[in-house]
């Protein structure tokens, strides 16, 4: 062990002067500054609690999360995980894969049935329906496409007009109506 930071502030300045191969970080549910380790080039081993804290930092792989162990698994596994992460590979602990299956299973999109139109839709169209019926708003469909907030509007009108329908709430329970 070369050093220990109680904040992701003092970790970025550690490793800075340090320069480990390996960052073991207990992970929180508050996570201030989290966007702030994706600077770091030093492999990460994220120790966490549950499948839900889990998902969160697996989704941070551009922050060179390598690894993810739960805190109730052996201290072999920690082992394991830190060995792996500075080979450049990847690790889930036992303790928190069939977690996270559950976790990625219940998060996977369901398929939205067709909506039915006088006319039909552009591909584009259909990819706007698809993400206002997930829930998306104009401004995340936007970013997600790369169109402008007018550009999404414009299409979710069309929609709607040839759906038949008045609102983005009538668009977003035919996705479970059906």
């Amino acid at each position: 062990m070369v050093g220990e930071a109680a904040d992701i502030i003092g970790l970025l300045t550690a490793t800075a002067v340090r320069e480990p191969d390996v960052v073991v970080l207990e992970a929180r549910k508050q996570t201030d500054h989290l966007h702030e380790l994706t600077a770091l080039d030093t492999a990460l081993v994220v120790v966490v609690e549950d499948a839900e804290t889990a998902a969160d930092w697996i989704r941070l792989t551009e922050a060179n999360v390598r690894a993810v162990v739960h805190s109730d698994d052996p201290e072999e596994v920690l082992v394991e995980a830190v060995r792996r992460a500075t080979t450049g590979d990847c690790y889930v602990s036992p303790g928190l894969s069939g977690l996270l299956l559950r976790f990625v299973r219940d998060t996977l999109p369901r398929p939205l049935s067709v909506v039915p139109t006088h006319a039909p839709l552009t591909s584009r169209e259909s990819e706007v329906l698809q993400l206002v019926r997930r829930g998306m708003a104009n401004k995340e469909i936007a970013r997600r496409l790369g169109l402008s907030e007018k550009t999404v509007k414009f299409h979710v009108s069309n929609v709607l007009a040839k759906a038949h329908m008045a609102s983005r709430a009538q668009l977003i329970a035919s996705a479970a109506a059906m």
